[in-house]
C-alpha cells in the first residue's frame, strides 16, 4: 500500500536545524474503529494467553494505526511489556521505570574463606570453605541454594555439550548455623535420578536440616529461618578432578597449565526481582552472580607459577626478591619486563625445581568470582596501564570520545599491573610479541570509553582452551595464538568482559547479549581507536564492519532470531552471531539515530548505575529512553523481540515537473529511519531522512521530492552504511547515460 506524497516529508539533514521544518505527521487519525480493532486485540489476546499476558506495561505504547497494518499486511512492533515479577519490584521500590535503581534496592552479600590445595600428580584440588552469606532482603529464607558447577562433569548430570567425566564435586561436609552457634552437619537427601536437572526447590525439599543435590545446584534447609539483615555460616569441605582440555571451553587443564574457574561451592543468586535464580549450569549458556569477598590460600607444587583474582597478600614468601624488583620495574617504567624466563627455573633461579610447595594468599572485596591459573611452564610478563586522570584524558580526547564519567582531567592516573603468562610453543607465538601489551592496550582504551578499570592488576593467560577465551574477574584464559592482531582482538574481547558483566552483574545465562553484545560492541571501539577501521587480518567480528557483514549474511540467509531468549535454549547455530554480532550492530544502529554523544552518554550511565548490582533489560531500556527524552519502545520491540531484518530498498525515480519523486520502500520487518543521500550535477549532496513514523504507520512505500535542478545524478539509502540493512543491491539509483552514437 503506498503513502505517496501526503505522507510525512523527509527531513532535510543537509539543512541547518534551524532551517529546518518540522515534519507534519502523516498517520491516519485514530478513531473509534481504530481504537475498538486495537482494544478487541488486546481483549483476545489475553483471553488467549491467559492472566500471566496482561502484564504492565513499561512505557507508552508507539502512536501506531491498526487500520492501516491490516491493509499494508505488515507486523508493527507492539509495547515493551514487563514481567510481572518485574512491575511487582517496581511497586515494592527496589526497580523504576526511569533505568535507576530503586531507592529500597538491595543485593544479596557473602564472604569466603578458602583453603584450596592443587596436587598435580593426583589430578586433585581439595578444599575447605567458610562461607558467611548475609540477607540483605526483606525476606525471610528457609533454604539457600548453592551451586556446585563442577558437577556439570559429573555421571549422569544433564549437559547441552559433550564434556569427560570426572565424577564431579565430591562433598565431604556440609555444615549450616547461625551468627551465634557453631555449624551443624546437613544430612543428605538422597536424590532421585542422577540425571534430574533443577531450577526451582523442589517443594517439601530438603526439610530442615537437610541438603539437597540436584545436578548443579545444592539446596540446604536451614534449621532456623535466615531472617532480614541476619547471616548464616557454611562450612563445606569437598575436593574435585579439574577436566582434562578443554573441559568445558572454561577451564581445567592441559597437563602443563591448571585453570580452575567454578571450583568451588559458591552462593546462588537471590534477587529483588526473581528471588532464588538458580538455572542448572548445562555447559552451555554462562552465569550470575552476586558480589562478594574473598580470603583465599593456594597451596601448590613450589615450581609453580600462580595468579589470581585478588591481590597478592604474601609475596616476600612465595616470590623471589628478583621477580618482586621485576614486578616493582614494571609498575615504574610502564615497560614490558620479563618477570620469569626459561632460564629461572634452572638450578639456582627463582623457580628452580626443588621440592616442598608454596602457599599463596590472596584477597579481594566486593567481586562476583574468584578463579586462579597455576603452571610450572609458564613465562611471566608484566607492564603497567594508566587509566583515569590526565593521561586518559589526553588518550580519549585524541579520540574524539569525553572524558569517562567520574575522571578527573587534571589528576594523577592510577596504574593497574599487567601480567600475561604464557608458554613458548610455536602455537603460543603470538603471546611473546603482545601478551601484556596487547592486555594494557585493552584496559586503557576501555577504561578511556566507558570508565576506568577499578582494580589493582588484569591477568592474561594461555593454555587449557582450544577456541577463544573466557573471562574472569581480574583473569582472563584464552588459547594459543600464533596471530597477533588476533590475539590482540580475543584480549580486547575478555578483558572487556570486566566491565560487562564483572562490574555491571546481568544475568548472562538468561540476557546474554547483556554482557556478549555490549561487549562485542565495545571491542570494536577499542580496536578501531588502536588499529584503525577498515584493516586487513586478525578476526572478522573485532571490528563494526566484520560484525555487520557475519549478522547480515546469517539474516539475508533466513536465519533471523530474536535477542531476548534464554541462552540455553537457544539454537547453537546462532547463538555467537546473534547475541554477539547482532547486537553490536543494533548498538552501531541505535548510536547513529540518537548521535554518538547522546548514545554515549546513554550507555555510560547504564553502566554507572548497576555497578555492582543486577540490570534486568528494562534497566537498560529504560536507562536509554531516559537519557535521550525520547520512547524507543519500538526500537526496543523490534530489534530484541522480534527476529525481524531491515530492508529499505529505493523505487522509481522520475522527474516530475519542477521536482524529482524519489520512492522508497520499507521491504523488510523492521521498521527504521530511511536516510537518503541524493547526490547533484554540481557536486552538491543533500541529505535527507525518511522519520520512522511513516512506517510506523503501516506504509510499505512512501515518495520523497526533491527539486529538480541542479540536476539529480545519484540517490542511495544510508551510503555510510549506519545500519543492518540485509540487501544493499537496492539501494542506490544513478541517473542513466545518454547512448552516444559512433560513426561507421
Amino acid at each position: 500500500m503506498s503513502r505517496a506524497a501526503d505522507a510525512s516529508p523527509a527531513i532535510d539533514t543537509s539543512r541547518p536545524p534551524s532551517a529546518r521544518r518540522p515534519p507534519t505527521s502523516g498517520r491516519v487519525p485514530r478513531g473509534a474503529a481504530g481504537s475498538g480493532i486495537v482494544a478487541a486485540m488486546l481483549a483476545a489476546a489475553c483471553l488467549l494467553a491467559g492472566p500471566s499476558a496482561a502484564r504492565a506495561q513499561s512505557r507508552p505504547a508507539p502512536v501506531t494505526d491498526p487500520s492501516a497494518t491490516l491493509e499494508a499486511g505488515r507486523p508493527l512492533p507492539g509495547p515493551v511489556y514487563e514481567t510481572p515479577e518485574f512491575s511487582r519490584a517496581v511497586a515494592r521500590g527496589t526497580r523504576t521505570r526511569t533505568g535507576r535503581p530503586g531507592p529500597r534496592y538491595w543485593i544479596q552479600h557473602a564472604r569466603y574463606r578458602i583453603d584450596a590445595r592443587l596436587d598435580p600428580d593426583s589430578g586433585r584440588v581439595t578444599g575447605r570453605e567458610t562461607v558467611w552469606y548475609l540477607n540483605r532482603s526483606p525476606d525471610t529464607l528457609s533454604r539457600v541454594a548453592v551451586y556446585l558447577r563442577q558437577n556439570v562433569f559429573a555421571p549422569g548430570s544433564p549437559r547441552l555439550n559433550p564434556a569427560p567425566v570426572t565424577g564431579g564435586l565430591e562433598l565431604d561436609r556440609v555444615a549450616a548455623g547461625g551468627a551465634g552457634a557453631a555449624p551443624a552437619e546437613l544430612d543428605p537427601v538422597p536424590p532421585s535420578h542422577a540425571a534430574m536437572p533443577i531450577t526451582e526447590a523442589p517443594p517439601g525439599l530438603p526439610d530442615p536440616g537437610r541438603y539437597a543435590v540436584r545436578g548443579t545446584v545444592m539446596w540446604l534447609g536451614l534449621r532456623r529461618p535466615l531472617l532480614p539483615d541476619d547471616s548464616v555460616r557454611l562450612e563445606l569441605a569437598w575436593s574435585y578432578r579439574p577436566a582434562p582440555a578443554p573441559a568445558d571451553g572454561r577451564e581445567g587443564h592441559d597437563g602443563g597449565v591448571w585453570y580452575m574457574g567454578y571450583w568451588y561451592p559458591q552462593m546462588a543468586v537471590y534477587d529483588d526481582v526473581e528471588g532464588w535464580v538458580t538455572d542448572p549450569y548445562l555447559d552451555w549458556a554462562e552465569f550470575y552472580m552476586d558480589p562478594a569477598d574473598y580470603d583465599v590460600r593456594l597451596t601448590v607444587p613450589s615450581t609453580f607459577v600462580v595468579d589470581a583474582t585478588g591481590t597478592l597478600q604474601n609475596p616476600e614468601k612465595v616470590l623471589s626478591a628478583a621477580v618482586r624488583d621485576s614486578l616493582a620495574a614494571a609498575r615504574r617504567t610502564g615497560r614490558v619486563v620479563r618477570v620469569v624466563t626459561p632460564a629461572d627455573r634452572e638450578p639456582g633461579g627463582s623457580f628452580s625445581p626443588g621440592g616442598g610447595e608454596r602457599t599463596w594468599h590472596f584477597t579481594v572485596r566486593g567481586i562476583r568470582d574468584f578463579s586462579w591459573g597455576a603452571s610450572d611452564t609458564w613465562v611471566w610478563d608484566a607492564t603497567r596501564a594508566l587509566v583515569g586522570g590526565s593521561v586518559a584524558a589526553a588518550r580519549a580526547g585524541s579520540e574524539g570520545w569525553s572524558v569517562a564519567p567520574g575522571v578527573d582531567a587534571g589528576s594523577a592516573p592510577d596504574t593497574v599491573t599487567i601480567s600475561s603468562f604464557y608458554r613458548l610453543t610455536d602455537a603460543a607465538s603470538a603471546w611473546r610479541v603482545g601478551g601484556a601489551r596487547f592486555t594494557r592496550d585493552a584496559i586503557e582504551r576501555l577504561s578511556d570509553w566507558l570508565w576506568p578499570y577499578p582494580w589493582p592488576h588484569m591477568s592474561s593467560m594461555e593454555g587449557v582452551l582450544d577456541s577463544g577465551g573466557m573471562e574472569y574477574p581480574m583473569m582472563t584464559l584464552m588459547q594459543p595464538w600464533a596471530d597477533t592482531l588476533s590475539l590482540a582482538g580475543d584480549l580486547m574481547h575478555e578483558t572487556g568482559h570486566m566491565w560487562f558483566p564483572m562490574q555491571v552483574g546481568s544475568n548472562e545465562k538468561r540476557f546474554p547479549w547483556m554482557d556478549e553484545g555490549l561487549t562485542q560492541f565495545d571491542v570494536a571501539q577499542g580496536m578501531r581507536a588502536i588499529y584503525g577501521e577498515p584493516r586487513e587480518g586478525g578476526r572478522p567480528n573485532d571490528s563494526e564492519p566484520g560484525q555487520r557483514r557475519l549478522y547480515v549474511d546469517t539474516a539475508r540467509a533466513g536465519h533471523e532470531g530474536t535477542l531476548m531468549g534464554h541462552g540455553d535454549r537457544y539454537p547453537a547455530s546462532l547463538y555467537f552471531v546473534m547475541y554477539y554480532d547482532k547486537t553490536a550492530q543494533v548498538l552501531a544502529a541505535l548510536r547513529s539515530l540518537l548521535g554518538e554523544e547522546t548514545f554515549h552518554r546513554g550507555l555510560r550511565t547504564y553502566g554507572r548505575r548497576w555497578v555492582g548490582r543486577h540490570p534486568y533489560p528494562y534497566d537498560f531500556f529504560n536507562t536509554f529512553d531516559e537519557v535521550s527524552g525520547r520512547d524507543l519502545s519500538w526500537f526496543w520491540r523490534t530489534w530484541f523481540y522480534e527476529p525481524w531484518s531491515l530492508d529499505q530498498a529505493l523505487g522509481p525515480v522520475r522527474t516530475e515537473g519542477d521536482s524529482v519523486a524519489i520512492t522508497v520502500r520499507d521491504v523488510g520487518l523492521a521498521p527504521m529511519p530511511v536516510r537518503l543521500a541524493v547526490s547533484r550535477a554540481d557536486g552538491s549532496v543533500q541529505r535527507l531522512e525518511v522519520p520512522v513514523d511513516v512506517w510506523l504507520g503501516g506504509s510499505r512505500e512512501h515518495v520523497v521530492r526533491v527539486p529538480a535542478r541542479p540536476d539529480v545524478v545519484k540517490v542511495e539509502i544510508d551510503p555510510e552504511e549506519r545500519f543492518p540493512d540485509i540487501d544493499r543491491s537496492n539501494q542506490v539509483w544513478a541517473r542513466p547515460q545518454p547512448a552516444t552514437s559512433h560513426p561507421r
